[in-house]
């Protein structure tokens, strides 16, 4: 937002250090507090002195004793296999490895976390993790503790700031942003069991020793597309929240014990509850699965009559460039298909082939369970041996739970709304 429109919503007086720290204490901001924040300083109106009056109100409210702690992410400092928002070509990205300059917590600029956190990034003071690429920055007594150990793979983790607010009864600080840029919540993705976890992998360029060295890191496919919907939930409890006036807009304090406590519950049930899946086989399909096919297919195509789809799957039993594989469960019917190809590279924007999900399937009984994803699991695993670096698929308007569908099994929307990709 340009200054001149946060000008023109500001009203009343503008909010200066004096007016800020009085909102938060008022608030519940309290001396000696550990505080995790997010924040948006155009959403606080017009403030005198910007980013460096927020900090300073923000250290004013905690006093000497307290601690603050903000997300400094620098989401560049990737691997740019997993570039989606925007790709790069596929040409570019050896060199993009081999050239991109190390992560240097003094150095290295944060990446779309708002020009509060990358003034307090360069702090006096402020002691920033060791993390690449989910780094997070710290001031006050508790500073080291929180920072010094932070885990390169999982690193929203147990091995991360975040776990070590949580063993501090910290709070979190939400200043002109919702629950979708609530951090913490990651935190509870990996104590949660759900049945869509996923493990990835990514990697970046770190200092050892003084020279510039590539790493590998792990991590779990993270997903915040339901936050807002978490964090409702979760300020709809009485004492949950606190929210109040912080200059022109609105601060949420929480103790992020009980967010992370609720949310790990809340994901086990929204996401799906972790079931036992061991009963349901996912193998290849055989010639006499043909009519459950057929009539799987037909129960979520009613518009297409059983001969045209038989014809259909006759197509694909023949074809030797393609791969079927089914969801069984005991009593032989089938919950679930997934249909993979190969696409040329040049359609996929890159040297190898792509694998491509013609067709993805799962009896609406058996959704939320971790079939499909299970399936897409079998497809990726074909087209990876086939030399394929990446998946795609598209859906239609036609299917609305789609997009969630290819969210939980890790792929990523690009371009346009209804194409997925995921780098195998």
């Amino acid at each position: 937002m340009d200054e001149r429109t946060v000008i023109e919503r500001t009203k009343g007086l503008p909010a200066t250090v004096d007016s800020l720290a009085s909102d938060l204490a008022g608030l519940g901001v309290r001396p000696g507090d550990v505080l995790i924040i997010h924040s948006s300083l155009s959403a606080l109106g017009w403030v005198c002195g910007g980013a460096v009056a927020v900090i300073e109100a923000l250290e004013r409210a905690v006093g000497p004793t307290g601690t603050l702690v903000m997300p400094t992410q620098s989401g560049g400092l990737t691997d740019p296999l997993n570039w989606r928002n925007p790709p790069v070509p596929e040409e570019w990205k050896d060199l993009i490895r081999q050239t991109m300059p190390a992560y240097d917590p003094a150095r290295t600029p944060t990446h779309r976390m708002g020009v509060v956190a990358e003034t307090f990034r360069t702090w006096p003071g402020a002691v920033r993790s060791r993390h690449p690429f989910l780094s997070f920055v710290a001031r006050g007594p508790r500073a080291k503790e929180i920072c010094a150990e932070h885990s390169l793979d999982f690193g929203l983790g147990e091995g991360s700031p975040l776990a070590r607010v949580y063993d501090l009864d910290g709070f979190v600080l939400l200043l002109g942003v919702g629950h979708a840029s609530n951090t913490s919540l990651h935190l509870a993705e990996h104590r949660a069991r759900y049945p869509s976890k996923r493990e990835t992998t990514s990697g970046a360029p770190i200092l050892v020793d003084g020279s510039r060295a590539w790493i590998a890191t792990r991590d779990l496919g993270l997903s915040c597309d339901d936050f807002v919907e978490l964090g409702a939930a979760f300020g709809a409890e009485p004492g949950n929240t606190r929210t109040a006036k912080v200059g022109a807009g609105i601060g949420l304090l929480m103790r992020q014990r009980a967010l992370v406590d609720f949310a790990v519950q809340w994901m086990e049930t929204h996401r799906g509850p972790a079931r036992d899946l061991s009963a349901i086989h996912v193998r290849d399909v055989t010639a006499p699965d043909r009519a459950e096919w057929v009539r799987l297919r037909h129960s979520l195509w009613p518009r297409h009559n059983e001969g045209e789809l038989g014809a259909e799957i006759d197509r694909l039993l023949a074809d030797q460039g393609a791969a079927t594989f089914v969801a069984e469960v005991p009593s032989g019917h089938l919950c679930g298909v997934i249909e993979v190809a190969l696409r040329d590279a040049a359609e996929g924007c890159t040297t190898h082939p792509v694998g491509y999900i013609e067709g993805w399937y799962v009896d609406p009984e058996f959704r939320g369970r971790g079939v499909g994803c299970r399936l897409a699991e079998a497809g990726e695993a074909w087209a990876r041996s086939r030399g394929c670096v990446e998946m795609a698929s598209d859906t239609t308007p036609e299917y609305p739970d789609g997009p969630a569908a290819h969210a939980a099994a890790g792929y990523h929307r690009v371009l346009v709304t209804f194409h997925f990709r995921k780098s195998l």
